[in-house]
């Protein structure tokens, strides 16, 4: 899971500093479609691991509040430093808006203010003033039905009935999207497999090479760089869901480590590296070449660091305390066996 998740914003990341400098395709291959596949795996990775956390929140707290605590620990997950993010790009006017090859200040309404500040920019119409922000209202509204997805397919539904249930979501989003009624739900078949990958991974025993997971992933990339499209990325998901459970821990040290390490400032990287690019080669660009490329490494490996240590690991503890003290009372802190 952390070579998922380290993936998909190192791929997210490489794509952004290729495009800033104008270099979007590489032979056949679309560059804006790898970019796209990080997004797209972290929308899988973050379905699968929410599942999980849904299942270890029932068995610690049982049922009561099951979707009240599973937002407000959400909530204190990521709001905190997308806020802060929102909040010092307004502060300074910073030009951080748009592709990276054009950064621009977007000149938010007092709406389109809010919207960034809520994340609810897919439904506003509203531009994002960071270019990254654009995926995070996806992946809220994901949680707001997440716990109900949990509850319907925790007991023993086979995997192909989700992938039935998956194939009739994406015959209704389609038509829906036609209609020009349904931008919300554009990523939905890639939540789902996540969720389908939750239920595989409860089924099926990995027996396959750690190793080839990798080569896995950067093939499924290659194909969506090939014939890059909605639908396409909507199939690509669906290996990704089905296959995940399939394969074994990677378990070389140092790919294990240096995975575990990106993974943990991953959003803090992702927030961060446009500032960095904008920083370095825009706001800094009187410099010499080198000077700027420094800029831009050390910022873009300190900035996440500092950002989850000052913002993101204090206000997720926060969260936790709010959930332990307010919302789970003593009577909820027993295991849930009774409930299960």
């Amino acid at each position: 899971m952390d070579f998922l998740r380290a993936n998909a914003v190192l791929v997210v990341f490489g794509y952004h500093v290729l495009a800033f400098f104008g270099i979007k395709r590489m032979g056949p291959f679309d560059l804006e479609a790898v970019g796209m596949f990080g997004v797209l795996s972290f929308f899988v990775h973050t379905s699968l691991v929410l599942m999980r956390s849904l299942e270890r929140q029932v068995h610690k707290y049982g049922f009561r509040r099951l979707f009240l605590i599973f937002m407000a620990r959400r909530c204190f997950r990521i709001y905190p430093l997308s806020i802060f993010i929102v909040a010092v790009i307004l502060l300074f006017r910073l030009p951080l808006g748009g592709h990276p090859w054009a950064l621009t200040w977007t000149s938010p309404s007092r709406w389109g203010i809010v919207s960034n500040f809520l994340l609810a920019q897919n439904i506003t119409w509203s531009n994002s003033v960071e270019g990254p922000l654009w995926s995070l209202p996806f992946e809220v509204q994901m949680y707001l039905v997440l716990p109900v997805i949990f509850l319907l397919v925790r007991k023993s539904m086979s995997v192909w009935s989700l992938v039935a249930g998956w194939v009739l979501a994406v015959g209704v989003i389609s038509i829906a999207l036609r209609l020009g009624h349904a931008h919300p739900l554009t990523y939905v078949p890639c939540f789902l497999s996540g969720v389908i990958a939750y239920n595989s991974s409860k089924q099926v025993v990995p027996r396959w090479p750690g190793w080839w997971w990798p080569l896995f992933l950067w093939g499924l990339t290659a194909l969506l760089a090939l014939h890059y499209g909605i639908g396409i990325a909507w199939l690509i998901c669906l290996p990704m869901g089905l296959m995940v459970s399939r394969f074994e821990d990677i378990k070389n040290p140092w790919i294990c480590q240096i995975s575990y390490r990106i993974s943990k400032y991953s959003y803090g990287l992702y927030l961060s590296h446009y500032f960095c690019l904008w920083l370095a080669f825009t706001r800094l660009g009187f410099l010499t070449l080198g000077s700027q490329w420094i800029i831009f490494i050390v910022t873009a490996v300190a900035l996440p660091v500092v950002l989850y240590n000052a913002i993101e690991q204090p206000s997720i503890d926060i969260g936790k305390k709010l959930v332990e003290s307010r919302l789970a009372g003593p009577e909820m802190r027993t295991p849930a066996r009774r409930a299960a």
